[in-house]
């Protein structure tokens, strides 16, 4: 099966909006999400594509999942560090190695030297949990702690 991994359209933002949702029922823990919030990554990504970008995975004209990818500096690791900050397959293409193909893709994508890729799974995933440790992830040997701002 041929899927293509290529960058979000403004046309796509009803389909990655739905996608959005789609995680954030079957995972909701963590912070709540709403179409604001999928409209300003949108947003911030297409004015700052060094920031990151909107990757979405395509079987002809069937949109069949999307990633959110940012970039940063890691001292730590001496160069750049891909974030995937959400990574969603739709439940009808699930167990194809679409995710897999993707995530062994992404290094070599167009995004310079990456060092290392790095993802978040909630506590009780325990599914993508052994999923990514079966592709070479490994827990943070740092806790990551963050400090909401927004309210």
């Amino acid at each position: 099966m041929t899927v293509v991994f290529r960058d979000f359209q403004a046309q796509e933002l009803p389909d990655l909006e739905v996608m959005v949702e789609g995680l954030y029922r079957e995972d909701p823990e963590g912070e709540p999400i709403s179409r604001d919030k999928i409209r300003s990554t949108v947003q911030a990504l297409a004015q700052h594509p060094e920031k990151g970008r909107i990757v979405i995975f395509a079987r002809n004209a069937d949109i069949v999942g999307y990633a959110i990818v940012v970039f940063y500096w890691s001292n730590e690791y001496g160069g750049d560090i891909v974030h995937i900050d959400e990574l969603y397959v739709k439940p009808a293409w699930r167990n194809q190695g679409i995710a897999s193909r993707f995530l062994a893709a992404l290094p070599f994508w167009d995004m310079g030297a990456v060092k290392g890729l790095q993802l978040e799974v909630t506590p009780t995933n325990l599914q993508a949990q052994a999923y990514y440790h079966r592709l070479g992830f490994r827990p943070s040997v740092n806790t990551h702690l963050v400090k909401n701002l927004s309210g």
